[in-house]
């Protein structure tokens, strides 16, 4: 399971890279189109929200994945340290239940997007697949949660940084 977790992991920051890299390409062709050539290239602009948009749905599944995402760290002292453990269990199962909450309201919103046909404006592209990406961080993460939840030792050490 922990080598499945780490193939996943590197699997999906190639992604959120790789969609980072073309964000900043789109952006920079579209810049240089508007100083050299006074004309930008269409739809540049929005490619480039949509692509930051996948990075960072990426970017918090890699957070989980790193043990880097918030969490309220205030409670700690208050509970004895032998609790921990169980605590911590609970912690990513309700973790993995919101994940599942928020990914089944992911669902439906793409759903109804794809139903109704709604396209990107500027580009002219379905939307639904941008917000399944959405459902897949959700699912992903909540995944993560359960697996901790269910093996802590696949649990990465808690960070303060991706």
């Amino acid at each position: 399971m922990q080598a499945f977790l780490r193939r996943l992991q590197a699997a999906e920051q190639a992604v959120a890279v790789a969609a980072i890299l073309a964000c900043a390409g789109a952006l920079i062709a579209d810049l240089l189109g508007r100083e050299v050539f006074g004309q930008g290239l269409f739809g540049a602009q929005r490619a480039a929200v949509h692509l930051s948009f996948v990075a960072g749905m990426l970017g918090f599944v890699l957070a989980t994945g790193k043990g880097a995402h918030l969490r309220v760290k205030a409670t700690d002292a208050l509970l004895p340290r032998q609790w921990a453990p169980g605590i911590e269990r609970l912690g990513s199962l309700l973790s993995a239940a919101i994940l599942g909450a928020l990914a089944w309201y992911a669902t439906r919103f793409a759903h109804q997007t794809f139903t109704v046909g709604e396209r990107s404006v500027t580009l002219g592209i379905p939307i639904w697949p941008l917000q399944a990406v959405m459902v897949y961080a959700f699912v992903s993460a909540g995944l993560r949660h359960l697996a901790y939840a269910w093996a802590p030792n696949l649990r990465p050490a808690e960070s303060e940084q991706a």
